[in-house]
């Protein structure tokens, strides 16, 4: 797992499938629930819990969450609404925007150009 802190932006899959488009996401609270044992209840058992991490996070871009709503029926309507990322879903954290000064970053629904301004 690499070491990601709260505020991060990151890339983030879907656990419904490969299919859904990938949506980036920051990080806002880190989330750990330890296994539990099953309990007895009469003569039946209940099951064990796995454990599972992940964060609290909210969604960043609006053209992403635009498509979501439309294509794939996915209730997000704005940047800032909650959601739970699994560990396992986090793809990567994208490259620092770092850029000389005579270049610009401009998001369009094909996607991020990079652009020298004249």
């Amino acid at each position: 797992m690499a070491n990601y802190k709260v505020g991060d932006i990151v890339l983030v899959k879907s656990v419904a499938g490969d299919s859904i488009p990938r949506i980036h996401v920051r990080l806002i609270e880190r989330v750990t629930v330890k296994p539990t044992k099953g309990k007895r209840v009469g003569i039946r058992k209940t099951m064990d819990w796995p454990g599972y991490s992940g964060w609290e996070a909210e969604v960043v871009y609006q053209d992403e969450i635009d498509n979501l709503r439309k294509n794939w029926s996915i209730p997000f309507y704005n940047p800032g609404d909650r959601t739970f990322v699994f560990d396992s879903s986090i793809i990567k954290k994208p490259r620092n925007k770092s850029l000389p000064k005579n270049q610009k970053i401009t998001r369009s629904k094909k996607g991020t150009v990079i652009r020298r301004k004249k």
